[in-house]
């Protein structure tokens, strides 16, 4: 009777600290970066610099756990010959902080992306076009702790916008006119 007795006392102290500690984990983080990589509008196959504003919002509910979930946006854009080309993408995350990839003040993350990009061409697009197209990506990242609610911010990967979409380039599936960023770097700001 002892042993029950004593069983079930640690296995309600185990459960109490449990939820203690997914409480006092929960994470939310502010992240605002720049990202560079190439865009291609089809038959344009040169393509040109692309660059990205994004912002996003990650909320890691247990840090034992390590999954993170979020939302992004950004202003992307890409040149056409002469005409530059824009995009607004919504993205949902879902990351993996996993606790042994942790040091001190330097933490290593995995993410993946999907959503959809709204193009902005203007009188720029192909009359059989349409503006729009999937949004996806995979990045390793990182982030470095300069005080406690502050990072700089990292992320290098794939990230695939597909800003125009056409039956006539059956090549590009996801979106003939796309920009696709390599690299991006930023602040992280803790909120709670």
């Amino acid at each position: 009777m002892k042993k029950i007795s004593l069983s079930i006392v640690l296995s309600v102290s185990f459960i109490t600290t449990v939820m203690a500690i997914e409480y006092h984990n929960d994470k939310l983080f502010l992240n605002i970066f720049f990202g560079a990589g190439t865009f291609s509008a089809g038959e344009n196959k040169g393509g040109s610099a692309f660059f990205s504003g994004s912002l996003s919002l990650d909320w890691i509910p247990n840090q034992w756990i390590g999954l993170s979930y979020g939302i992004e946006t950004a202003l992307l854009g890409g040149k056409e010959q002469n005409n530059i080309i824009y995009g607004i993408p919504i993205i949902f995350r879902i990351g993996w902080h996993p606790v042994y990839f942790q040091f001190e003040k330097f933490y290593i993350f995995i993410l993946g992306k999907a959503g959809w990009g709204f193009g902005i061409w203007g009188d720029n697009l192909d009359n059989d076009s349409t503006n729009g197209g999937i949004v996806c990506g995979i990045n390793i990242g990182g982030s470095y702790v300069l005080t406690n609610l502050l990072r700089l911010y990292m992320e290098i990967g794939y990230n695939y916008y597909g800003l125009a979409r056409n039956s006539n380039y059956p090549e590009y599936p996801l979106g003939y006119g796309s920009g696709k960023t390599y690299a991006s770097i930023g602040l992280s700001f803790k909120l709670f």
